[in-house]
């Protein structure tokens, strides 16, 4: 009787460890399907982008189809480590890496617009958590820029990262941006107020520099010429821009060297926030 009980119960068991390894191969199966579907699309849209001619092309929304398709990079970056060989071959771009314990990289691809500002980049980011786990982000939902630095703030208690930049504006202006990101986990806060009110500064034909020793951060021309007025950068940045109070404190936090020859002014990153420097 119990030898029977016994068989009948081993014979459900080996069953059940049948059907699960039966449903693991047909998940791992899926798995793969979706990732050679998904990596195909991609690389197939980064190499249309890539080649793209407005004047061949007028009534295509290109921009539409480079949001679809970073929203697709981030799927495939999530939770995959890949090789940085890998997304290249898919046609991305790796544009900057910080080699800490958050491994955090930027890759981008973008399309020539045809008008004035030329080159559009869409950014999107990949970190580690605490656990290795691997996570990705679409930055370019928030702004398009060619970010090629990336520096550790120093902070007690948050992971924030400056990232430094440059992209096209118009015919007249490339746009220099320093942006602060925050990795908190699984989670990339993209809108912290490290700049009185807004993540970012983004100003017409200046470059930035960042001292990690000392953590000022330095903005200064590009190359002679006059410095565009403070105005677009600071109340022409949509929603950052309708506090105009802070739109006040913006301007006078950067304004006094900004508007003086030679046009160089520094802020330094005090734990939360970018301030005058003493």
């Amino acid at each position: 009787m119990f030898n029977l009980l016994g068989k009948i119960i081993n014979m459900k068991t080996v069953f059940l460890l049948t059907l699960l390894l039966f449903l693991s191969i047909i998940s791992v199966g899926q798995k793969n399907n979706y990732q050679k579907k998904l990596t195909g699309q991609i690389k197939k849209n980064i190499s249309f982008a890539r080649n793209f001619v407005y004047a061949e092309n007028s009534d295509y929304n290109i921009d539409s189809l480079c949001k679809v398709t970073a929203n697709k990079v981030v799927n495939l970056m999530v939770g995959n480590n890949y090789s940085s060989i890998y997304y290249q071959n898919l046609g991305l771009k790796l544009s900057a890496e910080c080699k800490d314990k958050t491994a955090i990289k930027i890759y981008n691809f973008g399309y020539d617009c045809g008008g004035t500002r030329r080159l559009i980049t869409h950014p999107v980011i990949q970190w580690k958590n605490a656990y290795g786990k691997i996570f990705a982000y679409n930055l370019s939902s928030k702004i398009n820029c060619d970010f090629f630095k990336i520096y550790r703030l120093k902070s007690q208690s948050r992971n924030l990262y400056l990232l430094i930049g440059v992209e096209a504006g118009d015919g007249n202006c490339y746009q220099g941006i320093a942006y602060v990101i925050e990795i908190k986990g699984d989670y990339l806060i993209a809108d912290n107020p490290i700049f009185v009110n807004r993540p970012y500064l983004n100003l017409c034909n200046r470059e930035f520099e960042f001292d990690a020793k000392i953590q000022v951060l330095t903005s200064f021309l590009g190359h002679p010429s006059v410095p565009s007025p403070l105005k677009y950068a600071v109340d022409g940045q949509g929603d950052y821009s309708k506090d105009k109070m802070a739109n006040v404190k913006l301007t006078t936090l950067i304004g006094e060297g900004y508007n003086s020859e030679p046009s160089i002014f520094y802020l330094k990153f005090n734990g939360h926030q970018f301030v005058k420097e003493n």
